[in-house]
């Protein structure tokens, strides 16, 4: 069963969704596939806080509407479809890079080798 904070969460942000989508210049495909997919990532992101979920929805929804179609446009005709997949795999994308950005050891580049 879902917490409660998490299901006002998707409820709300389910009505604006459909709001938003009766704005002229909204693609409401896309916009749609961008919260399915955002919410995807945050109900599956259940050792996080709420507000850590909040912003991660918010930079999740707005990086699948713009960058979906962008992005993996090429890959899916429909880009409902390419909003979802980049909206649900952005975020954790994003973290595995800056992961691997830590990590790494510029000196070792610069050392002579042995």
């Amino acid at each position: 069963m879902a917490e409660p904070s998490t299901t006002a969460i998707a409820s709300t942000t389910a009505g604006a969704i459909t709001v938003a989508s009766l704005l002229p210049g909204i693609d409401a495909g896309t916009l749609i596939g961008a919260c399915a997919g955002a919410t995807l990532f945050v109900m599956s992101a259940k050792d996080l806080g709420i507000a850590t979920r909040l912003l991660y929805l918010a930079i999740s929804l707005s990086m699948g509407y713009v960058g979906g179609p962008a992005v993996l446009g090429h890959i899916f005709d429909e880009p409902a479809i390419s909003a979802f997949v980049f909206s649900a795999g952005v975020v954790g994308l994003g973290n595995k890079i800056i992961a691997g950005i830590d990590q790494i050891d510029i000196n070792r580049w610069f050392r002579p080798k042995n």
